[in-house]
């Protein structure tokens, strides 16, 4: 399974899945949002790729969000030039296109 597969099949199972304090009706950015008020670390998954992964309970560590950035087009030598901090701010954009 590609690494977007498994990120949106985590994904999906927050949208599905009975939060308390959620209704059914919720959308998954309010879902998302009564995860995060939850949290002790207060993750800022709306800016923050390695917030959003490990919120839905995903893999966040650089393998793997630098295999999903070259799987939705980043270019490689771009994360060796620019560094994971640049990656991770164009990741977090180019998610949200998928959600």
């Amino acid at each position: 399974m590609s690494a977007l597969s498994e990120l949106l099949a985590k994904i999906a199972v927050v949208r599905k899945e009975k939060i308390d304090g959620a209704s059914g009706d919720d959308d998954l950015a309010a879902r998302l949002d009564l995860l995060a008020s939850r949290d002790p670390d207060l993750p800022d998954w709306r800016e923050s790729i390695a917030d959003l992964m490990r919120l839905v309970g995903a893999d966040s560590s650089y393998g793997v969000r630098k295999a999903l950035a070259i799987e939705l087009g980043y270019p490689e030598e771009r994360i060796l030039t620019q560094g994971s901090a640049e990656m991770n701010r164009w990741l977090t954009e180019e998610l949200k296109k998928h959600l």
